[in-house]
Protein backbone atom coordinates (compact mmCIF):
# COMPACT_ATOMS: atom_id res chain seq x y z
CA UNK A 1 0.00 0.00 0.00
CA UNK A 2 2.00 3.34 -1.36
CA UNK A 3 0.62 6.72 -2.29
CA UNK A 4 -1.92 8.68 -0.62
CA UNK A 5 -4.13 7.52 -4.22
CA UNK A 6 -3.54 3.77 -2.93
CA UNK A 7 -5.52 2.82 -0.17
CA UNK A 8 -7.75 -0.19 1.07
CA UNK A 9 -11.33 0.65 2.78
CA UNK A 10 -12.69 -2.26 4.12
CA UNK A 11 -16.32 -1.95 4.90
CA UNK A 12 -17.90 -4.58 6.83
CA UNK A 13 -21.26 -4.28 6.54
CA UNK A 14 -22.91 -6.74 9.40
CA UNK A 15 -26.33 -6.77 9.80
CA UNK A 16 -26.32 -6.79 13.62
CA UNK A 17 -28.43 -8.68 15.88
CA UNK A 18 -29.51 -6.21 18.26
CA UNK A 19 -27.48 -5.86 21.81
CA UNK A 20 -29.20 -7.94 25.02
CA UNK A 21 -27.46 -9.72 28.11
CA UNK A 22 -26.36 -13.12 27.08
CA UNK A 23 -28.28 -16.39 28.46
CA UNK A 24 -26.09 -19.19 30.77
CA UNK A 25 -26.14 -21.19 27.37
CA UNK A 26 -24.85 -18.94 25.27
CA UNK A 27 -21.24 -17.71 27.82
CA UNK A 28 -20.37 -20.93 27.83
CA UNK A 29 -19.69 -20.64 24.20
CA UNK A 30 -17.20 -19.20 22.05
CA UNK A 31 -18.55 -15.28 21.60
CA UNK A 32 -16.38 -14.10 18.14
CA UNK A 33 -16.30 -9.93 17.70
CA UNK A 34 -15.69 -8.44 14.30
CA UNK A 35 -15.91 -4.74 13.47
CA UNK A 36 -14.05 -2.05 11.63
CA UNK A 37 -14.01 1.81 12.83
CA UNK A 38 -13.41 4.85 10.49
CA UNK A 39 -11.77 7.66 12.37
CA UNK A 40 -11.23 10.93 11.32
CA UNK A 41 -7.72 11.01 13.33
CA UNK A 42 -6.08 8.45 15.76
CA UNK A 43 -5.79 10.18 19.02
CA UNK A 44 -4.48 7.54 22.07
CA UNK A 45 -4.34 8.45 25.35
CA UNK A 46 -3.99 12.17 24.62
CA UNK A 47 -1.57 12.11 21.81
CA UNK A 48 -1.85 11.90 17.96
CA UNK A 49 -0.33 8.87 17.12
CA UNK A 50 1.83 9.46 14.01
CA UNK A 51 2.96 13.21 15.33
CA UNK A 52 4.02 10.76 18.26
CA UNK A 53 6.07 8.63 15.77
CA UNK A 54 7.89 11.40 14.27
CA UNK A 55 5.88 12.68 11.59
CA UNK A 56 4.73 15.82 12.79
CA UNK A 57 2.35 17.12 9.37
CA UNK A 58 0.63 13.42 9.25
CA UNK A 59 -3.45 13.38 10.72
CA UNK A 60 -5.01 11.45 8.10
CA UNK A 61 -8.15 9.34 8.50
CA UNK A 62 -7.79 5.72 9.69
CA UNK A 63 -9.46 2.45 8.98
CA UNK A 64 -9.31 0.49 12.93
CA UNK A 65 -10.19 -3.31 12.07
CA UNK A 66 -10.51 -5.82 15.33
CA UNK A 67 -11.25 -9.36 15.81
CA UNK A 68 -11.61 -10.94 19.27
CA UNK A 69 -12.50 -14.28 20.82
CA UNK A 70 -14.01 -14.55 23.55
CA UNK A 71 -14.83 -17.53 26.38
CA UNK A 72 -16.21 -16.93 29.85
CA UNK A 73 -14.90 -13.67 30.25
CA UNK A 74 -11.64 -14.51 29.15
CA UNK A 75 -10.82 -12.61 26.26
CA UNK A 76 -8.21 -13.27 22.81
CA UNK A 77 -8.12 -10.64 19.91
CA UNK A 78 -5.93 -8.37 17.52
CA UNK A 79 -6.87 -4.87 16.59
CA UNK A 80 -5.02 -2.59 13.79
CA UNK A 81 -4.99 0.48 12.35
CA UNK A 82 -3.83 1.59 8.58
CA UNK A 83 -3.94 5.83 7.77
CA UNK A 84 -4.98 6.73 4.53
CA UNK A 85 -1.90 7.94 3.29
CA UNK A 86 -0.16 4.24 3.96
CA UNK A 87 2.42 6.39 5.81
CA UNK A 88 1.04 4.33 8.97
CA UNK A 89 0.45 0.89 10.86
CA UNK A 90 -0.36 -0.36 13.83
CA UNK A 91 -0.99 -4.32 14.88
CA UNK A 92 -1.34 -5.04 18.49
CA UNK A 93 -2.70 -8.47 20.59
CA UNK A 94 -4.38 -8.68 23.51
CA UNK A 95 -5.35 -11.48 26.02
CA UNK A 96 -7.91 -10.09 29.23
CA UNK A 97 -9.97 -12.00 31.53
CA UNK A 98 -13.50 -9.96 32.93
CA UNK A 99 -15.30 -10.24 36.38
CA UNK A 100 -17.71 -8.48 37.99
CA UNK A 101 -16.91 -4.94 36.29
CA UNK A 102 -12.72 -5.99 36.44
CA UNK A 103 -10.53 -6.09 33.33
CA UNK A 104 -7.65 -7.70 33.63
CA UNK A 105 -5.40 -6.81 30.14
CA UNK A 106 -1.82 -7.63 28.67
CA UNK A 107 -1.17 -5.80 25.71
CA UNK A 108 1.09 -6.30 22.93
CA UNK A 109 1.68 -2.85 20.69
CA UNK A 110 3.42 -2.61 17.87
CA UNK A 111 4.32 1.10 16.86
CA UNK A 112 6.76 1.38 13.91
CA UNK A 113 7.35 5.28 12.46
CA UNK A 114 8.89 2.55 9.19
CA UNK A 115 6.35 -0.15 9.14
CA UNK A 116 7.49 -1.50 5.86
CA UNK A 117 11.61 -1.86 6.60
CA UNK A 118 11.06 -2.64 10.08
CA UNK A 119 10.80 -6.29 11.75
CA UNK A 120 7.76 -7.37 13.22
CA UNK A 121 9.18 -10.11 14.69
CA UNK A 122 12.15 -8.70 16.52
CA UNK A 123 11.55 -8.81 20.48
CA UNK A 124 15.15 -7.86 21.42
CA UNK A 125 14.99 -5.11 24.47
CA UNK A 126 17.00 -2.07 22.67
CA UNK A 127 15.62 -3.25 19.04
CA UNK A 128 11.93 -3.91 18.94
CA UNK A 129 8.95 -1.56 17.91
CA UNK A 130 6.79 -3.81 20.50
CA UNK A 131 5.41 -1.97 23.79
CA UNK A 132 4.23 -4.83 26.62
CA UNK A 133 1.62 -3.07 28.82
CA UNK A 134 -0.33 -4.74 31.65
CA UNK A 135 -3.56 -2.71 32.50
CA UNK A 136 -6.24 -3.43 35.16
CA UNK A 137 -9.27 -1.45 34.66
CA UNK A 138 -12.94 -1.10 36.40
CA UNK A 139 -16.28 -0.12 34.79
CA UNK A 140 -19.47 0.14 37.50
CA UNK A 141 -22.92 -1.03 36.48
CA UNK A 142 -24.78 0.87 39.16
CA UNK A 143 -22.52 3.52 39.22
CA UNK A 144 -21.32 4.66 35.72
CA UNK A 145 -18.07 5.32 36.89
CA UNK A 146 -14.62 3.37 35.20
CA UNK A 147 -10.90 3.37 36.49
CA UNK A 148 -8.00 2.44 33.97
CA UNK A 149 -4.56 1.57 35.36
CA UNK A 150 -2.11 1.03 32.53
CA UNK A 151 1.73 0.08 32.50
CA UNK A 152 4.21 -0.20 30.36
CA UNK A 153 6.14 -3.54 31.01
CA UNK A 154 9.06 -3.80 28.16
CA UNK A 155 9.88 -3.06 24.66
CA UNK A 156 10.27 0.26 23.50
CA UNK A 157 9.17 2.75 26.16
CA UNK A 158 12.67 3.59 27.17
CA UNK A 159 13.91 6.47 29.74
CA UNK A 160 14.53 9.74 28.28
CA UNK A 161 17.68 10.36 30.00
CA UNK A 162 19.17 6.45 29.61
CA UNK A 163 17.70 4.76 26.74
CA UNK A 164 19.10 1.34 27.57
CA UNK A 165 16.45 1.49 30.83
CA UNK A 166 12.62 0.84 30.64
CA UNK A 167 10.77 3.87 31.41
CA UNK A 168 7.78 2.33 32.87
CA UNK A 169 5.23 4.80 31.28
CA UNK A 170 1.89 5.15 33.50
CA UNK A 171 -1.48 6.02 32.35
CA UNK A 172 -4.45 6.52 35.03
CA UNK A 173 -7.48 7.77 33.66
CA UNK A 174 -11.05 7.85 35.56
CA UNK A 175 -14.09 8.27 34.02
CA UNK A 176 -18.44 8.81 34.55
CA UNK A 177 -20.71 8.23 31.84
CA UNK A 178 -24.73 9.42 31.24
CA UNK A 179 -27.45 9.66 28.88
CA UNK A 180 -28.94 12.53 27.61
CA UNK A 181 -31.79 12.20 25.42
CA UNK A 182 -30.64 9.37 22.97
CA UNK A 183 -26.83 10.72 23.41
CA UNK A 184 -24.70 8.78 25.24
CA UNK A 185 -21.74 11.04 26.99
CA UNK A 186 -18.66 10.04 28.59
CA UNK A 187 -16.57 12.22 30.41
CA UNK A 188 -12.81 11.11 30.95
CA UNK A 189 -9.82 12.70 33.04
CA UNK A 190 -6.62 10.65 31.32
CA UNK A 191 -2.84 11.47 33.70
CA UNK A 192 0.71 10.37 33.83
CA UNK A 193 2.59 10.19 37.09
CA UNK A 194 5.81 11.10 35.66
CA UNK A 195 7.39 11.71 32.19
CA UNK A 196 7.42 8.93 29.31
CA UNK A 197 5.50 8.21 26.65
CA UNK A 198 2.44 10.22 27.46
CA UNK A 199 1.67 14.18 26.82
CA UNK A 200 5.22 15.70 26.40
CA UNK A 201 6.33 11.92 24.45
CA UNK A 202 9.61 11.83 26.52
CA UNK A 203 10.25 15.60 26.68
CA UNK A 204 12.28 15.08 29.83
CA UNK A 205 9.89 16.62 32.03
CA UNK A 206 9.20 15.07 35.63
CA UNK A 207 6.64 14.48 37.83
CA UNK A 208 2.26 14.36 37.53
CA UNK A 209 0.59 15.55 34.51
CA UNK A 210 -2.64 15.39 32.99
CA UNK A 211 -3.07 14.73 29.20
CA UNK A 212 -6.32 13.51 28.12
CA UNK A 213 -9.43 15.15 29.29
CA UNK A 214 -12.81 15.87 27.44
CA UNK A 215 -16.09 14.06 26.30
CA UNK A 216 -17.39 11.75 23.96
CA UNK A 217 -20.93 11.58 22.35
CA UNK A 218 -22.16 8.90 21.06
CA UNK A 219 -25.78 7.74 19.18
CA UNK A 220 -26.86 4.95 17.67
CA UNK A 221 -28.54 5.56 14.26
CA UNK A 222 -30.76 3.20 13.30
CA UNK A 223 -30.80 2.25 9.61
CA UNK A 224 -33.23 -0.60 9.02
CA UNK A 225 -34.73 -3.74 11.62
CA UNK A 226 -31.94 -5.23 12.05
CA UNK A 227 -28.99 -2.69 11.09
CA UNK A 228 -27.81 -0.34 13.53
CA UNK A 229 -24.47 2.47 12.82
CA UNK A 230 -23.11 3.58 16.05
CA UNK A 231 -21.18 6.80 15.66
CA UNK A 232 -19.11 8.70 17.99
CA UNK A 233 -17.19 12.37 18.43
CA UNK A 234 -15.02 13.00 21.36
CA UNK A 235 -13.31 16.53 22.15
CA UNK A 236 -9.74 15.78 23.34
CA UNK A 237 -7.58 17.97 25.26
CA UNK A 238 -4.45 17.33 26.25
CA UNK A 239 -2.92 20.66 28.50
CA UNK A 240 0.39 19.28 28.95
CA UNK A 241 1.10 19.06 25.50
CA UNK A 242 -0.89 22.36 25.00
CA UNK A 243 -3.14 20.58 21.78
CA UNK A 244 -6.75 20.59 21.28
CA UNK A 245 -8.61 17.74 19.24
CA UNK A 246 -11.85 16.48 17.63
CA UNK A 247 -12.45 13.03 16.31
CA UNK A 248 -15.28 11.10 14.80
CA UNK A 249 -15.40 7.66 14.85
CA UNK A 250 -17.77 5.26 12.73
CA UNK A 251 -18.33 2.02 13.32
CA UNK A 252 -19.48 -1.08 11.34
Amino acid sequence: MKGSKKYWIILFAILAIPFRPLTAQEEKKLQPELGCDIVSSYIWRGSAVYATLGDQNVLSPSLQPGFALGFQGLKLGAWGSVDFTGTYKELDYYLSYSLKGFTLSVTDYYWASDWINDNFFEYGSDSTSHYLEASLAYKGEKIPVSILVATMLYGADKQFDDPAKNNYSTYIEVGYGFKVSDYKLDLFLGMTPSDGMYGDGYGGRDGFAIVNAGVTGSKTIKITENWSLPVKASLIANPQARKLFLAFILSI
